[in-house]
């Protein structure tokens, strides 16, 4: 073995060496002896204590993320509480009576609107009414030059005539059955004519009465004032003077509107809680307070294409602010329920797709995990994570949410 040989040899004994004492310094540190570093998680925090269902540091009430205090804090003095509007409250006892809320549209009262149309052929000659315009039963809203009105006018004075003129020959008849001059059967035949007579005055007077053209008495006129069937607005007036008009052809819309109907979608899951006669409340932009009711009507039928059907409440309308159009909203409301443990709802907050409750603490206030149960959109029942008495923050609750999720992602950097 030559000393080159000797020098290659040397130089691999130190190169293994070194590579065992690199193995020896990589291995990891034997466990500590109670096994507390063990159960420390990413952030430093005990996971013992959460395995077994309590907080760290032991039983009591948990925060949002099963700690007392901690990430579920936030550090606040009275004085920033008063500056920043956050109202504190004690949990207690309320009635709570559950809502169901639901866009409605306010309508027309169906049975209380008129669609007017021409009683017969023939040419506006004027309108004196504009859409929007108050029109009292009977008022005149256009007068209408129809030559076939003239000619049921002049049959129904033609029937007059005949009428009178039976009328003659029946009293003369009967003078002379009983002065014995004439025979019974033409008595009974002057009786028969009478009679026909009158029915034709009958019907002819009937076919103007139904038609809503005036009896003139037995003069015969053209002219025809269309009038108002119904106390109420014009809400429609399409009929423009000069115009050619008949039957079919709708002139006013007329409608009483100190009655409307205030209509809303129902969805078909939803069918079971709502029945006629439950009370409801109706609230609009254009109310100062929300109008006390009761359901009117739930539809027998659902949508094709909604599923849904429709329920109605009629209200009174004083002052006409409701008007047919608008957009509104109807609260239905199930029977009142006493709750225990009640807080404001806006109290409540989801944070971690978990229901929590700031409630104040000597520092400030500290997230609570709650399960809530009934609410009527102001107070929410809970029914397990809070006592009766707890202060808590009532109003302004979502601002201690966005101061928490500021600390939150402040710790994850």
């Amino acid at each position: 073995m030559n000393k080159r040989q000797k020098l290659a040899i040397a130089a691999m004994c130190a190169l293994a060496a070194v590579l065992a004492a690199l193995i020896l310094w990589r291995q990891p540190a034997p466990p500590a002896q109670d096994g507390h570093a063990a159960h420390l998680d990413a952030h430093g925090h005990d996971d013992r204590y959460e395995q077994a269902g309590e907080p760290e540091g032991g039983a009591g009430h948990k925060g949002y993320d099963g700690h007392d205090g901690g990430a579920g804090a936030v550090a606040m003095s009275a004085a920033q509480v008063k500056a920043n509007g956050i109202a504190v409250d004690s949990a207690g006892p309320a009635s709570i009576r559950e809502r169901l809320h639901l866009p409605a549209t306010v309508r027309f009262d169906a049975e209380r609107t008129v669609a007017v149309a021409a009683p017969a052929p023939g040419i506006l000659a004027s309108v004196p009414v504009a859409p929007g315009d108050s029109v009292a039963k009977g008022q005149a809203l256009a007068v209408l030059r129809s030559p076939a009105a003239a000619q049921w006018r002049a049959e129904h004075a033609a029937a007059l005539q005949r009428l009178a003129l039976a009328r003659t020959t029946l009293q003369r008849e009967q003078a002379l059955w009983e002065q014995g001059i004439s025979a019974r059967q033409d008595l009974e035949a002057a009786r028969a004519a009478h009679g026909e007579a009158a029915i034709a005055v009958q019907a002819a007077r009937q076919r103007l009465a139904a038609l809503g053209i005036a009896d003139s008495g037995g003069a015969v006129s053209s002219s025809v004032t269309v009038r108002a069937p119904l106390a109420g607005v014009v809400v429609d007036k399409p009929a423009v003077a000069g115009q050619a008009v008949d039957e079919t052809r709708q002139l006013f819309t007329v409608a009483d509107l100190s009655r409307v109907w205030v209509e809303a979608a129902l969805p078909g899951a939803s069918l079971g809680q709502v029945r006629s006669g439950m009370p409801l409340r109706v609230s609009a932009g254009a109310l100062a307070r929300d109008v006390e009711g009761a359901v009117a009507y739930v539809g027998p039928v659902l949508g094709e294409e909604t599923r849904m059907a429709t329920v109605r409440a009629v209200l009174p309308n004083p002052g006409l602010r409701l008007r047919p159009g608008m957009l509104a909203t109807i609260d239905l409301l199930g029977p009142a329920h006493a709750a225990p443990v009640t807080v404001a709802s806006e109290a409540v907050q989801t944070i971690h797709e978990r229901s929590v409750v700031f409630v104040r603490s000597a520092a400030g206030f500290t997230a609570r995990e709650v399960r809530t149960g009934r609410s009527d959109g102001r107070r929410t029942e809970i029914v397990a994570g809070l006592a009766a008495g707890t202060p808590y923050a009532a109003a302004g609750a979502f601002l201690l949410k966005a101061d928490l999720g500021k600390g939150e992602a402040g710790h994850e950097d």
